[in-house]
């Protein structure tokens, strides 16, 4: 049983922290800070759907990249490749996280754009994953496909708080999916330099016949930039986010850890859950994070003059 809970990755839950970021951007930005016992309770439950859903993607991650795994320095000692569990319960398990996840949609009346946001985050793993489309091999569109998982917990956070007729603004969802990029590149890169092979890294992941340590490199300051760039714009469009320009050199001390993080000779995995775990990364969120909710609370001199921006605050 251990086997096959190690393959639904209860561990990787915690990706679905990123929920809380469109938790935020409701709060802020559409319900004026209102909080509640209520509100707070949802926000909480509309955890729970997205990780059995996640759960069902990893199985099916595991199933179709077992293959692959078996080439791997470290993979190959997973539940499949190892033989520790038979596939065709791994099959029935993904069919009951699925039927489980979209029955407690029901049993809390979250609306269809929550629901729509778990659906979407169900194809997010088929496209990802199975052939023939399988984007997973593809060269940078496997950065881009997962990556968008961020959008997606985006709104999962977002719509389980605020009605569908209101959509998050383009700039913080585009800025969320670069963010994610960032982080996914920064694993690609610190991954294909861990196996050090390049015919052994061909077989494991087909885009690693591709990627080079170079374009990889240049791929995570492409999506830096472009985060930063979207970020600034979200900040200062929006009056209620003016305040955040102070947290922003945190945001840029962030990213410069992570860029380090990724070129460290012993770093093999930099999935999120991973970096949390790291005292300083995990302190420094914390910090982030509060001083975020603190300056969206702080009253703003721009606040009073929004009226003046007129179209450019569209």
């Amino acid at each position: 049983m251990i086997e096959y809970l190690k393959i639904c990755r209860p561990d990787h839950w915690l990706k679905n922290i990123f929920i809380l970021f469109g938790h935020v951007v409701a709060w802020a930005l559409v319900l004026d800070f209102q909080l509640d016992f209520g509100l707070v309770i949802t926000a909480l439950l509309s955890l729970i759907p997205a990780c059995l859903v996640a759960s069902a993607n990893y199985i099916l991650n595991e199933i179709l990249d077992a293959p692959f795994d078996a080439v791997h320095p470290t993979k190959r000692l997973r539940g499949i490749p190892a033989g520790k569990v038979k596939v065709p319960y791994l099959w029935w398990l993904m069919v009951g996280l699925i039927v489980g996840a979209f029955a407690l949609c029901a049993l809390f009346k979250f609306n269809w754009g929550y629901q729509a946001s778990l659906a979407l985050l169900l194809l997010s793993g088929l496209v990802y994953n199975v052939p023939p489309i399988r984007l997973k091999d593809r060269a940078f569109m496997d950065v881009i496909a997962e990556s968008f998982n961020n959008p997606i917990r985006l709104w999962l956070g977002y719509y389980a708080l605020v009605q569908p007729n209101q959509v998050p603004p383009l700039s913080i969802v585009l800025a969320w999916w670069f963010f994610g990029a960032l982080l996914m590149t920064g694993k690609r890169y610190s991954e294909f330099r861990f196996i050090g092979d390049v015919s052994v890294s061909g077989r494991y992941r087909k885009s690693f016949q591709v990627y080079t340590e170079k374009s990889l490199i240049l791929a995570m300051i492409t999506y830096a930039n472009l985060f930063c760039f979207c970020t600034g714009i979200a900040m200062a469009v929006y009056p209620r986010l003016n305040n955040l320009v102070f947290v922003f050199p945190m945001i840029v001390i962030a990213v410069i850890a992570y860029f380090h993080h990724a070129m460290k000779e012993e770093t093999a995995r930099l999935e999120p859950e991973q970096l949390l775990k790291n005292p300083w990364i995990a302190f420094w969120t914390i910090v982030t994070g509060a001083a975020t909710i603190a300056l969206l609370l702080a009253k703003s001199n721009y606040a009073k003059g929004a009226h003046l921006l007129g179209p450019l605050q569209w």
